[in-house]
């Protein structure tokens, strides 16, 4: 904690520092830009700076910068001519003021930018271009001592739209200096033409105010050349575009001014003045409504792509998800078949085992107890006892028959190429269709689940052929075209 407030110390020094001397700078050059002895500037910079600096940097820090700048502004007020009223206590009830409206632009702003909303900005021009600027120039004729002249309101009002015009040109510096600078960079990047455009623009309105500026049937159009440059600058640079082209038609109507020539030229200077202020005041606050408008169509513009990428993100998330279902089914039908085909061999050899050990040798023994009776009776009844004894010795052998179809043991104890020959001669001899049967070396030597799916194969196919099909020449092939796929 100690160490923070060390550093923290020699920071608000230097900030302090810094404002009075940008303070006193500032002063000299708004009496500079002055376009008249007697009266105040065109633009009064203290204040717009001020509340810049206020805007960008933490509470904390603001008791020193209001210090440092009102020194600095008192200092050069103090010089011959410096003043821009009669009185210092109107100033340094401004800058006093600067700080509330600074605290309360920050509490209307909340987390959003300050010129994001029409509500920032109507509360920025309510706070810092109506209500303070009047306050002063109130504070102005109150705490005059001469009391209030026709003059004074005249001279009131010069400096309430100089302390606006001052708010109004500085409010960008609001924005974080890489925003500004990117946005700027617009007009630049990938190519120069809006740029030079915009200038070439800028000079154009140059030329045509100081020359038809004396022309008061043209003023009107005159006045009215500068917006599709705002527009078309505000478009590509946003906020910072537009600041910046507003400040350089500044200085060419308070360069032309000075020299008697534009459309804002008087018969009076202090008149002159108040033309010129009024209306870069309401091209300004016009300008940024434009900018606002632009920075909620960028900022809609930027919400719907994240939109979109979010819902293309959780669309794809949703598509992987279910491809991965779809193979965990896959996965899961594939184990299921491979558990119920096994649990259908392990029945059919349980089967067959029963008809082999049981069923088939209790045939055998019938027909040995058959044999004995023959010995012992006549001819005509051992003649019928031999018929009966040559049917169930049939019978033995189709019950064999159908226990090596249920579950072939010469498949595990052979192999496939011996098996498939015994079911072609099985079904040769039975049903009489010629069978040719070719296997080769490579499907001979297959995993016992494969084999026995390609037995099982062979053997619907074959009875398929024989009993649908009443196929009479038949040839079963079987091989291997890759490790992996048997034919």
């Amino acid at each position: 904690m100690v160490r923070i407030e060390a550093i923290a110390a020699p920071i608000s020094l230097g900030l302090g520092l810094a404002l009075f001397a940008t303070g006193f700078v500032s002063q000299v050059v708004s009496v500079l830009a002055s376009s008249h002895a007697d009266g105040g500037p065109l633009v009064w910079l203290p204040g717009g700076i001020l509340l810049a600096v206020l805007m960008s940097v933490a509470p904390s820090r603001w008791v020193p910068c209001v210090i440092g700048i009102v020194f600095g502004v008192a200092l050069a007020a103090s010089l011959p001519d410096g003043s821009i009223v009669q009185n210092g206590t109107p100033l340094v009830l401004t800058l006093a003021l600067i700080p509330l409206g600074a605290h309360g632009m920050r509490a209307l702003c909340a987390d959003t930018s300050p010129m994001r909303t029409f509500r920032n900005l109507a509360g920025f021009v309510g706070l810092f271009v109506i209500a303070l600027p009047i306050a002063s120039s109130a504070a102005e004729l109150t705490i005059n001592p001469n009391g209030i002249r026709e003059q004074d309101f005249e001279s009131a009002m010069h400096f309430a739209l100089a302390d606006a015009l001052g708010y109004l040109l500085f409010a960008p510096m609001w924005f974080r200096p890489r925003a500004r600078w990117s946005t700027l960079r617009r007009m630049f990047v990938p190519d120069s033409w809006p740029a030079l455009a915009a200038l070439a623009s800028l000079a154009t309105i140059w030329f045509l105010w100081n020359t038809f500026g004396a022309l008061q049937h043209v003023r009107p159009l005159l006045l009215l050349a500068p917006i599709p440059v705002v527009v078309f600058t505000a478009l590509r640079a946003r906020v910072a575009g537009a600041y910046a082209l507003v400040v350089l038609i500044a200085i060419v109507a308070i360069l032309l001014s000075r020299e008697g020539r534009g459309p804002f030229v008087e018969s009076d200077a202090s008149l002159t003045a108040l033309s010129f202020m009024s209306w870069i005041l309401g091209a300004g606050v016009a300008s940024w409504l434009l900018a606002v408008l632009i920075e909620q169509r960028v900022h809609t513009r930027r919400a719907l792509a994240h939109s979109s990428r979010e819902v293309r993100e959780l669309s794809e998330r949703l598509i992987d998800a279910q491809e991965q279902e779809r193979s965990r089914i896959a996965r899961d039908q594939h184990d299921l078949a491979g558990r119920l085909l096994e649990a259908q061999e392990q029945e059919r050899s349980r089967i067959a085992r029963d008809l082999h050990d049981d069923v088939n040798q209790r045939l055998a023994s019938v027909s040995i107890e058959l044999s004995a009776i023959r010995r012992g009776v006549d001819a005509q009844s051992r003649a019928d006892l031999g018929h009966l004894q040559d049917e169930l010795i049939a019978l033995s052998e189709d019950v064999r028959h159908i226990s090596h179809n249920l579950h072939p043991s010469m498949l595990r104890e052979t192999g496939l190429d011996a098996a498939l020959a015994l079911l072609c001669n099985t079904q040769r001899h039975r049903n009489g269709p010629s069978i040719e049967l070719h296997v080769m070396p490579d499907a001979d030597n297959l995993p016992a689940a494969i084999s026995l799916c390609l037995y099982r194969a062979s053997q619907e196919a074959l009875g398929n052929a024989i009993r649908h099909g009443r196929a009479r020449n038949i040839a079963v092939t079987v091989g291997v075209l890759d490790r992996h796929d048997p034919v």
